[in-house]
């Protein structure tokens, strides 16, 4: 039996990660939720993820200063990481591609935009350093 691929959702809404789970979950995918940056690093502390889905505006550590702190860390420098933010302008999504981010997704998105952006970062071969 094939592993599934785990993903990390990391929102400040809890109703956001709760209808990203169960997509996800619904697609195949083990999924672990976070509520924060501080729980986030909690559950990277058991798990090796396949991918993360990160918002920006969360209290605390935001989530651009999350994905910068995780691409200084050799084992998640070529880890997919997604950020999804309401925040839609050319500048943010430039933000977040500057960050470390490999993807943007704008809320609100669809199942099929969410399914198809996590599967080709997932269908990609990965580098080991």
């Amino acid at each position: 039996m094939i592993p599934k691929s785990i993903v990390i959702v990391i929102d400040d809404e809890h109703a956001f990660c709760d209808v990203v789970a169960e997509i996800l979950s619904n697609s195949g995918y083990e999924v672990e939720k976070a509520y924060d940056v501080d729980q986030a690093l909690m559950i990277l502390q058991e798990i090796q993820p396949d991918l993360i889905l990160v918002d920006i505006m969360m209290p605390g550590v935001d989530g651009l200063s999350f994905v910068r702190q995780l691409r200084c860390e050799p084992c998640y420098s070529k880890l997919p990481i997604i950020v999804a933010s309401a925040k839609c302008s050319p500048e943010d999504h430039d933000d977040a591609i500057r960050s470390g981010a490999n993807d943007f997704l704008i809320k609100p998105f669809s199942a099929s935009t969410l399914r198809n952006m996590i599967d080709a970062h997932l269908s990609q071969p990965q580098s080991v350093l």
